[in-house]
């Protein structure tokens, strides 16, 4: 049995989450950087588990955070993304609530959205608001 398998028969909540963080995120997300955010984000306690895992896949020279160039994006992705920011304020990865010290300790290398060029922010709209 394949570790993906084994992984929703043991914690198939877990990989429901997984899944719906790739999903959101986008295609620069691959399936064990996604899975390894939600582990870090829903068990501080599996950290060790997680590090271990990261270490015997190939450790990243460069942990830590790293973001896209938004010109390399085609119109629908950069609009999307641009929507999803108006709207809930943070990038999917960003709502993890994961710092980057802790991507960095775990030996992760992850790609986030950043912010478009020539934009300081985006401000979200009124109706949005709690």
């Amino acid at each position: 049995m394949n570790v993906r398998t084994r992984r929703w028969l043991l914690a198939p909540i877990r990989q429901w989450r997984t899944h719906h963080l790739i999903r959101r995120h986008g295609p620069s997300l691959d399936y064990p950087t996604a899975w390894a955010l939600i582990t870090l984000a829903t068990g501080a306690d599996e950290f060790a588990y997680v590090q271990q895992a990261t270490y015997e896949a190939g450790p990243a020279a460069e942990a830590g955070i790293h973001y896209d160039d938004w010109n390399d994006l085609n119109l629908r992705e950069r609009t999307r993304r641009t929507r999803w920011l108006a709207r809930h304020g943070k990038t999917p990865i960003q709502q993890l609530g994961v710092t980057e010290g802790k991507l960095k300790r775990a030996g992760l290398r992850v790609v986030d959205w950043g912010v478009p060029k020539g934009e300081a922010g985006v401000r979200r709209r009124s109706r949005d608001r709690p």
